[in-house]
């Protein structure tokens, strides 16, 4: 996206009619365009209207117009449910337009910005999605060449949708379109890859690069190669290898990581060499279900083992235990809910069902908070705030804050029931004792868990039921699908 002062606009269109549609108000600005949200008369239905700058179908070329208006044949001839469909082009009132399919959502950068880097599960859904649309526009022989987080939808459902073919190459037989001006490159240069900033020619392995850069983006927090300027960004795609991924993200699977930096090679021939290819080791990656040890970081158990000392790995797995026991282990490896709570949150006749239709939709955070609110100091309640709890600190560190607040006011609203709500007290002892060792008060840490939950629970040793073998057999399967049942607090 640009500044306004960068480019002419072309002035608040805001109840403006342009042929079948009727602008109802400025939702984004970008280099080329302005878009707009829309009705469409005929059909009574919301699309996104994109109308070109002014200044970029002034002088004699008009480059840019072509450009634009390549955009709609390259996208109005893919029909796939993971990319941006557009409808139409239009121009009235030297207003050139594009109408497209209305996201409701937000873009990828937006998602991270708000929510921090995704979970292993979320963000290889995604991967997955866009990897579908890259190989039905490779099929028609199109090149995307601006594969960035800006230009990755995510629906209210979150389901990701590419969009944005304005740099689209098209590579079909017959004369090709030369758009690139002399001493440019199209595309973002933080996610270029080293043969488009070299101005050599394209194929669907270019994109395959930009997307590796996004992926990496996406779980790290931070693009593989930062820098100042684009200059100094453009080098570092030429020369420079990326830091390996599992520095930033320990407990992501060794397989995911070697994939994201083999999109991220130097050479084409060193990349994945078909979409199908690729999308394949994605699928692959998440239907076989991954088969880690006890201390593996990319399990619930294994993350809690990695962050305790040894002498406190028991009640680590006591941890895991309980957090399975309440349907968490599924829970904290879901996407964030988006939908505002306003749209859906009805009040069921008890606690009992207002905990099963949370239980049944356990991404949804506002589910949760809709037990706690509607019905207070019940079990039901507690156990969400469970739930609350370990989806906060799944998305560490942004939501540490949130987690802890969550255990404690568990802890303050059962300080009167500690016999009757032992297991959910352990559990949100034990989350306030990892939120300290996270933040690096060991101090804390400890005193939590050797002083406070030993004082409060002197048994603790004997109260979990389950082997470590079976342990980790009922956590693989909430990760990873085998099983599908969802345990309910008793």
């Amino acid at each position: 996206m640009t500044d306004e002062s960068q480019t002419e606009s072309t002035g608040e269109l805001s109840d403006r009619i342009i042929g079948d549609f009727r602008l109802l108000r400025r939702i984004g600005v970008g280099g080329m365009a302005e878009v707009y949200l829309a009705e469409q008369l005929s059909l009574k239905r919301s699309v996104a209207v994109k109308i070109l700058h002014k200044d970029t179908v002034s002088g004699k070329e008009n480059t840019l117009l072509k450009r634009f208006e390549q955009e709609a044949r390259a996208a109005g001839g893919l029909n796939h449910s993971n990319i941006v469909q557009v409808f139409m082009t239009g121009e009235q009132d030297d207003l050139h337009y594009i109408v497209q399919e209305y996201v409701q959502g937000q873009n990828l950068s937006q998602w991270t910005k708000r929510n921090g880097p995704p979970n292993f599960l979320t963000g290889l859904k995604w991967m997955k999605q866009v990897a579908g649309a890259l190989k039905a526009a490779s099929e028609s022989g199109i090149v995307h060449r601006d594969i960035k987080p800006e230009n990755i939808m995510l629906t209210r459902g979150e389901d990701a949708k590419v969009t944005d073919f304005g740099l689209a190459q098209l590579n079909e037989a017959g004369e090709k379109m030369n758009l690139t001006q002399v001493g440019t490159t199209m595309g973002t240069p933080w996610y270029m890859s080293p043969e488009q900033i070299q101005g050599e020619q394209l194929d669907h392995r270019s994109d395959q690069y930009s997307f590796g850069v996004t992926c990496y983006h996406m779980f790290a927090g931070q693009p593989p190669f930062p820098g100042k300027n684009s200059v100094s960004v453009a080098v570092q795609h030429l020369k420079e290898e990326p830091a390996p991924l599992s520095q930033h993200r320990r407990e992501l699977p060794e397989r995911l990581c070697q994939a994201i930096h083999r999109m991220l090679a130097k050479k084409p021939e060193d990349r994945f060499q078909t979409p199908d290819d690729l999308l394949s080791e994605l699928k692959d990656m998440a239907s076989a279900p991954l088969k880690p040890g006890m201390h593996d970081p990319s399990t619930i158990t294994g993350w809690i083992m990695k962050s305790l000392p040894s002498r406190q790995m028991l009640l680590g797995g006591l941890l895991a235990s309980i957090i399975a026991g309440a349907a968490c282990a599924s829970f904290i490896f879901q996407p964030v809910d988006l939908v505002p709570a306003a749209d859906r949150l009805v009040q069921e006749s008890s606690a009992a069902r207002q905990f099963a239709q949370a239980i049944t939709s356990p991404q949804s955070a506002a589910k949760w908070e809709a037990v706690v609110d509607y019905y207070p100091q019940t079990e039901e309640a507690y156990w969400a705030r469970v739930h609350l709890g370990a989806f906060h600190l799944s998305r560490r560190p942004a939501a540490i804050n949130e987690a802890e607040s969550q255990f404690q006011k568990l802890l303050e609203e059962t300080s009167f029931k500690k016999d009757d709500q032992v297991e959910v007290r352990i559990l949100a002892t034990i989350g306030e004792a990892l939120i300290a060792h996270l933040r690096g008060d060991t101090e804390k840490r400890d005193d939590i868990m050797e002083k406070r939950l030993l004082q409060e629970h002197p048994d603790i040793d004997e109260m979990d039921p389950r082997g470590p073998r079976d342990l980790q057999l009922f956590l693989d399967n909430q990760l990873y699908g085998q099983d599908s049942r969802r345990p309910v607090p008793n």
